[in-house]
Order: structure tokens, then C-alpha cells, then sequence
């Protein structure tokens, strides 16, 4: 089974052009999302929230984590969107990773400013054991694009498991649809009118003989006209 360390930003200073929030609580709504994704599809998950990148560098190396994935979104100049992936070397296993992720991530962000890019001046890039693929997921100090991940934080989440899940060749579970919901079944009654007469006294020798017959429940309406 693969094993995956998932570790979101935890900067919580980080403040969105939109939605009144940081990019530690959108990107720990992210990888809560790629987590469940992974376990649906058989993948074996390590998620570490607030800890800081050493101590979760460290786990993840205890795991044993075949790939280790950061999750962040980026910040420039307010102008620039897109989403950016970051790896060790331009040949290795966190290359191929990216590739996969980036294939299912970039086509549903915004922005158009997208590649991937080998940087090992990353800390959460050059230390882990495992291979890993760095997810700059769109630029947050943009309008649109904070509004973008806010109001999409499973769908990017199921993006990321997705490519996740295409590096190692394992098939990719689709999340259950939910049921539709049947109307409630009501009970139908069918009402029979035997006639209707301007004459009350019509009605009532009317109703008299449906009673005669049976129908002990035969009643008379009065509806104006």
C-alpha cells in the first residue's frame, strides 16, 4: 500500500484577498479533503496540521512516506494566478509526482501562470526521505483566486488525490453520489359526488337515500357560486 505524508501550510497569518481567512485554514481544509480522497482510493495517509516543517519532516520520515506533500497556496504581487508545483530534481520520482498532480490540478484552477519547477532551497522539498511534490495551489492574494480555492477546497483536495493516485497507478474512487431523495408518499383519497343541487332539500333527500344504501359517511357541502 502507498503511504503518503500530507502537510498542509500552517501559516495562519496569511490573510486571503477574500473570505475573511488565512491560508493555514484553507489549505488544512485541502488536505483534510486529498486525505479522504486517498483512503477511499486505498491509500495509506499521514496528515500533520499545525507542527512545525521540522518535526513534520521528521514523522513523515518515521512513516516511512513514499512521497511527502506539501500543500500551500502562494502570494506575489495581487496580479499573478496559477498553480505551481515545486521538486528536488528535474529526474526524479518528486518530478514524476508533480507531473501527475499538476495534470489533474491545473485544469480546474483560474489562473494561467502554471509549471512546475525544481527548487531545493525548500526546506519541506530537500529534507524529507521521500520524494516530494510541493503544491503552491493558486495565489491567494488575488480576488478571484482566493475566492477560487475558498469555495473549492474538496474539489482541489480531490484533484491533488487524484494525481496522487495516477503516480502510483493506483485506480482513483470516485466519492459516492448521494441518493436522491424520493418525495414523501402521501396518502390519496378519491371523493365521489353523487350530484349537486340548487334545492337544499334536494341535497338532503339525496343524502338521505346514500345513507339508506350504505354510505353512512355521506355529507352535503355548501359551495357558493
Amino acid at each position: 500500500m502507498a503511504k503518503v505524508f500530507l502537510s498542509p501550510s500552517n501559516q495562519y497569518d496569511n490573510v486571503y484577498a477574500y473570505g475573511n481567512t488565512t491560508e493555514g485554514v484553507q489549505c488544512g481544509k485541502i488536505a483534510d479533503a486529498c486525505k479522504i480522497a486517498l483512503e477511499r482510493s486505498g491509500v495509506d495517509v499521514m496528515l500533520m496540521h499545525d507542527e512545525s516543517m521540522q518535526t513534520k519532516c521528521a514523522e513523515s520520515n518515521k512513516f516511512d512516506a513514499d512521497l511527502h506533500v506539501p500543500i500551500h497556496t502562494n502570494a506575489f504581487n495581487g496580479k499573478v494566478m496559477g498553480t505551481r508545483l515545486f521538486c528536488y530534481n528535474s529526474d526524479g520520482k518528486g518530478m514524476e509526482a508533480c507531473k501527475a498532480i499538476y495534470a489533474r490540478l491545473a485544469p480546474i484552477t483560474p489562473g494561467d501562470s502554471e509549471n512546475i519547477q525544481v527548487n531545493a532551497d525548500y526546506y519541506e522539498v530537500r529534507v524529507p526521505a521521500a520524494p516530494t511534490a510541493y503544491i503552491e495551489c493558486e495565489f491567494h492574494d488575488t480576488v478571484e483566486g482566493a475566492k477560487w480555492i475558498v469555495e473549492n477546497t474538496t474539489a482541489i483536495g480531490e484533484a491533488i488525490a487524484h494525481g496522487i493516485c495516477d503516480y502510483f497507478g493506483v485506480t482513483f474512487k470516485e466519492p459516492e453520489q448521494p441518493k436522491p431523495v424520493e418525495p414523501e408518499k402521501k396518502d390519496v383519497l378519491y371523493r365521489v359526488q353523487i350530484g349537486a343541487y340548487k334545492i337544499k332539500a334536494n341535497a338532503e333527500k339525496r343524502q338521505a337515500e346514500a345513507k339508506a344504501a350504505g354510505f353512512t359517511d355521506a355529507f352535503i357541502v355548501t359551495v357558493e357560486q
